[in-house]
């Protein structure tokens, strides 16, 4: 009797920790397999994620055809990890720096094409045993944006007999009525938390605190009242902006926004233990610079704010731009301090 009873504590002992495993928010990491940054954080850090997202898949034509980029180190990588991520490739319409809205409206519009692009994912979800896929189309018009959700529908019809997930991706300031669409056609929509200012607006906040919560809010609880956080993951940005003065900003990396500041003599300002860091400088031409970025301590408060809001995970956009700290294991984020209590103006488009 003693026995039975150790290994009924002993089973549910087990049965907790399992719990409280599945529990626990994914750690989800962006990466591009072309870029040697990116390639080179995977190989340190792919046994800390849950999920891997490569950037791995264009729909380049209106037929619906798929082009799958090369990646030779993502094999080597998974084999070295402690802890084996599963892998969601992302798949867009982008491919040669443009955002493909013809191949898009194919796949979208044309029942034809759309089978096509369908069974190309489902073919290369099986050869590969990928886990599921992120779809990012962008630069929709009304209408094919309206046609998403049911494509989205079937891609996820023809994956699911495989066990195969299928994610999609979504701007924090989508309309929180499309994004419960997609929502319901989906087994999950990645919030991308970043870009309040993006690179061709006025310096500002890469993704404010406030502005984060706020906006974060109104997508997981909507009027209507049916969002389910545990459907969502929050794209958290890990990387910087540099605008030359009435100029579009080039992307830098959290250490080379730090460099930056160190080699030319600028003290980083942040109005709060935990806000987006920033400062200006002269570039080589006497032109004034700007520098906004997110580093580990902005990243932490973030994913701290998300998680508490009870969302399935967090992501890393994107892995080869984070400051490193993002990976030690450091204070809470609630003990970084709250965000700046003064909102700052919003970023408007820089004129042409």
């Amino acid at each position: 009797m003693a026995a039975a009873r150790h290994v009924l504590l002993i089973a549910l002992a087990l049965g907790l920790l399992a719990g409280a495993a599945a529990a626990r928010p994914l750690l989800v990491g962006f990466y591009l397999p072309w870029d040697e940054a990116s390639r080179a954080s995977l190989v340190r850090h792919a046994g800390a994620l849950d999920v891997l997202a490569p950037m791995s898949g264009a729909l380049d034509s209106a037929a619906g055809t798929v082009r799958w980029q090369p990646d030779p180190a993502l094999a080597p990588a998974l084999a070295a990890a402690h802890g084996r991520p599963r892998v969601f490739p992302v798949v867009s319409n982008a491919h040669d720096n443009v955002w493909d809205a013809a191949a898009a409206e194919g796949a979208l519009t044309d029942p034809k094409a759309g089978e096509s692009f369908i069974a190309a994912l489902t073919a290369q979800a099986r050869a590969q045993d990928y886990g599921g896929y992120i779809l990012d189309f962008e630069n929709l018009n009304p209408q094919d944006l309206a046609a998403y959700p049911a494509l989205l529908t079937r891609l996820r019809a023809a994956l699911r007999p495989l066990r195969k997930e299928l994610w999609v991706t979504a701007l924090l300031s989508a309309d929180p009525a499309l994004v419960q669409q997609l929502s319901e056609a989906t087994d999950a929509v990645v919030l991308m938390a970043y870009d309040q200012c993006w690179a061709t607006a006025t310096p500002g906040p890469v993704a404010a605190q406030d502005w984060l919560e706020t906006t974060l809010d109104a997508k997981l609880a909507p009027k209507n009242g049916r969002a389910d956080p545990s459907r969502y993951v929050v794209a958290l940005g890990a990387y910087g902006y540099d605008w030359p003065a009435g100029q579009p900003a080039q992307v830098v990396s959290a250490p080379q926004a730090v460099q930056l500041a160190k080699a030319n003599g600028q003290a980083v300002v942040r109005e709060a233990p935990a806000a987006n860091p920033h400062f200006a400088y002269k570039g080589p031409l006497g032109d004034t610079h700007t520098v906004w970025y997110l580093d580990a301590a902005a990243f932490r408060t973030q994913r701290a704010a998300a998680e508490a809001r009870h969302v399935r995970g967090v992501a890393i956009w994107r892995l080869g731009l984070e400051d490193p700290a993002i990976w030690a294991r450091a204070i809470p984020a609630a003990a970084l301090g709250p965000p700046p209590a003064a909102p700052r103006p919003p970023c408007v488009m820089l004129p042409h």
